[in-house]
């Protein structure tokens, strides 16, 4: 199958009152629809291959649907492994950013040699969470045993962190983020390109951009998210979401939250990307554990009714899917991304852009792409300014 991720259409136009930004999107979010009439086993195989951009999170949000439908759990040694599996591919996903497109933002070219090493050391690292490729199907057992040379490898992945982004260990940066004075060295001695792209931001005065009003999405229960997924509307709620009648946001920074960062530099750029340095770091962490946590959580609702939600904290952002089954065949399948969350027409990126100091075109353009990089769209985009 091909990938549907569709595109996004971005125009920032001048107003009198100052930036008016639209948002057209080429999603095609009811595409779950293809899986109508399928057997839940034959669904929880192709799905990864329908939606390929974090197909183990939306594996995981499948397998986490169709247990819930069919009232059944899997061990915690399962859940455990699925959570580890989509933290690696988590990692993989904001090194993309880091390594390929934060250069670009300092006129430096990408590094590739990097992240093909990372991808070759997260494709190990994947193989040996998932030996037989059936980490997230309904009966998933063989990923049970040992992961043998899992430990080397994390340690590989360690020392790569800690040389090409972070210049210190992972773990040592973590402490940093906590003190905004440890934070700011760091940015101003260390010669990673994350840390020069921090820190370029501090001496532009361009740290604090893209500040809004958009809250963060709540906790929602099981019972509620389901309710509103099953709703006459549904398809307008899953294209352009919003949660008591308010856009919200759901994203690395929303779950980081560096609530000491964000006394010092605002909820803006700076701290925007130093969530996503903190959830490569974090996910080191929970790879280096791989035991059970909140990913593939049980289910709290519609057990054993045919109706089940399954949710998992993707990249970027909660992943969840619905689905209803009847007769041993898919009869609905549902999904809600974060993207439409981030990126609904009066959401965190529309405001953030609309929030931008008149400058020059070039100065516009460049501010702009950092905000969108920084909130980061799963799919392709284009700028008009």
């Amino acid at each position: 199958m091909s990938d549907p991720g569709g595109s996004l259409d971005i125009q920032l136009t001048p107003s009198s009152g100052g930036l008016v930004c639209t948002i057209a999107s080429t999603r095609p979010v009811a595409a779950a629809s293809a899986f109508v009439g399928r057997t839940p086993q034959e669904t929880t195989a192709r799905l990864p291959l329908l939606f390929s951009i974090c197909a183990r999170a939306q594996a995981g949000a499948c397998a986490a649907a169709f247990e819930q439908a069919f009232g059944g759990v899997a061990s915690p040694i399962i859940r455990g492994r699925r959570e580890a599996a989509i933290a690696a591919e988590t990692i993989r996903e904001h090194l993309w950013r880091i390594l390929l497109d934060w250069p670009a933002i300092l006129d430096e070219p990408p590094s590739r040699e990097d992240m093909a090493a990372v991808l070759a050391l997260s494709n190990r690292i994947l193989a040996r969470l998932d030996p037989a490729g059936d980490l997230f199907g309904l009966d998933a057992s063989s990923a049970a045993g040992q992961a043998p040379g899992l430990d080397v490898l994390l340690a590989d992945l360690t020392d790569l962190l800690t040389c090409k982004v972070f210049g210190i260990a992972p773990e040592h940066w973590l402490q940093l983020i906590g003190d905004p004075a440890s934070f700011e060295r760091w940015c101003r001695k260390a010669e990673t390109v994350a840390a020069r792209l921090l820190r370029s931001l501090l001496e532009s005065g361009e740290a604090s951009l893209g500040q809004t009003p958009i809250a963060a999405l709540p906790t929602v229960s099981d019972e509620d998210l389901l309710a509103r997924m099953m709703a006459p509307d549904w398809a307008e709620f899953v294209a352009r979401p919003t949660w008591q009648g308010q856009p919200r946001e759901t994203s690395p920074f929303t779950r980081v939250y560096p609530l000491p960062l964000i006394e010092v530099y605002g909820a803006g750029l700076l701290v925007r990307l130093a969530a996503q340095l903190t959830e490569v770091a974090t996910g080191l962490r929970l790879l280096s554990r791989g035991t059970a946590g909140s990913a593939a959580a049980q289910p709290t609702v519609a057990s054993g009714t045919g109706i089940g939600l399954g949710r998992v904290f993707a990249a970027r952002g909660l992943l969840a899917h619905l689905v209803r089954v009847e007769d041993g065949r898919v009869r609905d399948y549902r999904v809600l991304a974060p993207t439409e969350w981030n990126f609904h027409p009066r959401g965190v990126v529309a405001r953030a852009l609309e929030g931008l100091p008149p400058s020059p075109e070039a100065q516009l353009r460049r501010q702009a792409e950092l905000l969108i990089t920084a909130i980061d769209p799963c799919v392709a985009f284009t700028l008009t300014c």
